[in-house]
């Protein structure tokens, strides 16, 4: 019987074990595959970032754009080098897994959900920020002699107003 193409019904069913077999592992594999580096931990499209709050490090993404400053807020640190984030600067220590630092979190009493104040935190001394990198709360950033802080984002990074819930630690 050379030719013939009818599939056995015992080739159809190790087919449909194998692809069967297949199909439940590409939900394990999917997730890491589309998260390359985004914080998209659920391969659910959306991009995350990371936020330091009270020494931890949170996944969030930008909800909305807001036209004008919240009441009540959360202040958000935004630590860069005058022209970019801090942790695209290539002198600056690879531990500052996040230019963003907020001052409050989940569970804080102050805590007001994700509405956002941007505040530029410009690092003025690369070397004297690696001594002392990661910098994880918002009391750090502003003790910092190194930082100047000023409300507004410093022409690049998020809007001026934004929500943007923590949700999930990174």
């Amino acid at each position: 019987m050379t030719g013939h193409t009818d599939p056995t019904r015992r080739q159809v069913l190790r087919s449909g074990v194998a692809l069967g077999v297949g199909g439940l592992a590409l939900p394990l594999v999917a997730p890491a595959a589309a998260t390359p580096g985004n914080g998209d931990e659920r391969g659910n499209g959306k991009t995350f970032g990371r936020v330091y709050a009270n020494g931890v490090l949170w996944r969030t993404n930008v909800v909305k754009p807001l036209d004008e400053r919240p009441d009540p807020e959360d202040r958000i640190y935004f630590l860069n080098d005058g022209e970019r984030r801090i942790d695209d600067n290539a002198d600056a220590s690879d531990d500052q897994r996040s230019p963003f630092v907020s001052e409050s979190a989940p569970g804080d009493g102050d805590w007001n959900g994700g509405k956002w104040t941007h505040f530029s935190a410009e690092v003025t001394d690369v070397d004297a920020f690696n001594e002392d990198a990661p910098l994880t709360d918002a009391d750090a950033v502003l003790e910092k002699s190194y930082i100047d802080v000023t409300l507004g984002r410093p022409g690049f990074g998020p809007p001026a107003y934004f929500i943007c819930p923590l949700n999930g630690r990174a």
